[in-house]
């Protein structure tokens, strides 16, 4: 199904042009150029919804290229998708610094592919609102910076952090607070089996969250360049422009980077006990009833168990009191007879009675347990 988009590819291997024909070219607006030269000059005439950059091509190359359209107003929201033959860290971070919104590591599954550039026209809409937001949100950190101070940021945040009930809530209200301080960097936060990435271009965006899982196993503070990466526990905070030229701005950065990242840790590990509790109310709740049930059915059962030893209890004293008179015993016989008898039969009917008092007991459980769900 086409989508009706235009997608741009700029690579100068003439046998991957004809696959990416054979493969996009019913679902996209597709126009191929051999180098970045190419394709600079025809987006004066032409702007893509798309573009697919080979990362090693002839005079500029694909990073080259990305953030020039990165820094060209016209041209600075089209998502950005990379073919590389390499597939380390480094070229992951090259291509995430130039502005690219994925990486495709060759050779590649055309459908792989075209499941990525598919992603990629999802992501246009919610890209440019999320620009919008950000350039709000951007005009009122400034205001809330004067009137605060950089320490009040942290306290704010700490704040809104009780309010938050989600790994996602926590992760915008981190982004938020950063965006006070006028940095930009992303946000991963890991609750239970659920692993959240943000930044200002968007939620889970793959190039973005493959380089927060590689930092994430860094150390708890380091920096390298312009870049300065916060772990703690569940948390990982990038800062992507750190003030080089400001020492003192750097040192305060680090010291309430580090508050905020340990801060969203410790509401991390509420949420995360909040949940555990939830799920265990729920699971009294469910069993509740059946207990209730269990229970019913135990009382009933006891009353026809006492009916029936009652009756068995009955026809053996009669059974007895008859056959006294074939058995030929002496009267103190007969008596001692029926007092074994009538003492058997006393200690029978103490167990059914303690059995009750055990039936009493879970019951008062089932209510108290009742009790506290309501609570």
């Amino acid at each position: 199904m086409s989508t009706g988009l235009r997608l741009f590819v700029v690579d100068d291997d003439p046998v991957l042009t004809e696959i990416f024909m054979a493969t996009l070219e019913d679902d996209f607006q597709l126009e191929t150029f051999a180098s970045a030269e190419a394709c600079l000059a025809r987006l004066s005439e032409q702007k893509p919804d798309i573009f697919l950059l080979d990362v090693s091509l002839p005079g500029i190359d694909g990073c080259q290229l990305c953030r020039q359209l990165k820094d060209d107003w016209d041209t600075q929201d089209i998502p950005v998708l990379f073919v590389s033959g390499s597939d380390d860290i480094e070229a992951r971070l090259l291509c995430y610094d130039a502005g690219g919104e994925d990486f495709i590591s060759k050779p590649f599954d055309p459908n792989e592919l075209l499941r990525k550039l598919r992603i990629a026209a999802q992501l246009i809409n919610s890209r440019r609102q999320l620009h919008e937001q950000a350039g709000y949100a951007q005009r009122t950190a400034m205001s809330a910076m004067v009137s605060m101070g950089e320490l009040g940021v942290v306290l704010q945040f700490l704040s809104k952090s009780f309010a938050c009930e989600s790994a996602a809530e926590l992760a915008e209200a981190m982004l938020e607070s950063m965006h006070q301080y006028d940095l930009q960097g992303a946000v991963q936060v890991r609750l239970g089996g659920e692993v959240f990435s943000l930044s200002e271009n968007g939620r889970d965006l793959p190039l973005e969250t493959s380089v927060l899982n590689h930092v994430s196993q860094a150390g708890r503070i380091f920096q390298f360049k312009s870049r300065c990466v916060f772990n703690y526990g569940r948390v990982t905070l990038m800062v992507n422009n750190m003030p080089l030229d400001d020492a003192d701005r750097c040192g305060r950065i680090r010291d309430n980077g580090a508050l905020l990242a340990e801060g969203a840790d410790a509401r991390l590990k509420a949420i995360e006990a909040e949940l555990s509790a939830q799920r265990r109310r729920s699971g009294i709740e469910a069993a509740l009833p059946r207990v209730h049930a269990t229970l019913d059915a135990v009382q009933g059962n006891y009353r026809r168990n006492c009916y029936e030893l009652t009756q068995v209890m009955i026809e053996f004293q009669e059974a007895l009191m008859k056959s006294y008179v074939h058995l030929g015993l002496t009267e103190g016989q007969e008596e001692q007879m029926t007092a074994m008898a009538g003492d058997f039969m006393q200690r029978m009917v103490g167990t059914q009675d303690a059995s009750l008092v055990i039936v009493g007991q879970l019951e008062e459980l089932a209510h108290s347990l009742e009790g506290l769900v309501k609570a």
